[in-house]
């Protein structure tokens, strides 16, 4: 899975936008931030953080620090 694809594919799922996405972290972030997190644009914190939002898993999002996800585990 391609960086930051995982939460576009998540707002598509949930049919939000940009903005909308942002407005579910506290404090919320700018729709700029989410589409830079789309591109693979986030730190491993902030992966974390997206994981406890929305639950995409923090490997899905940057798997080069956390590891590629597990096949199996899906």
């Amino acid at each position: 899975m391609k960086h930051g694809s995982a939460i576009a594919l998540y707002r598509e799922a949930h049919e939000l936008t940009l903005e909308a996405f942002g407005l579910l972290f506290d404090p919320p972030v700018d729709k700029s931030t989410v589409s830079r997190w789309e591109r693979g644009r986030l730190d491993a914190r902030r992966a974390v953080n997206i994981e406890a939002v929305t639950g995409i898993p923090r490997q899905h999002l940057l798997p080069e620090v956390f590891g590629a996800p597990s096949e199996a585990a899906e």
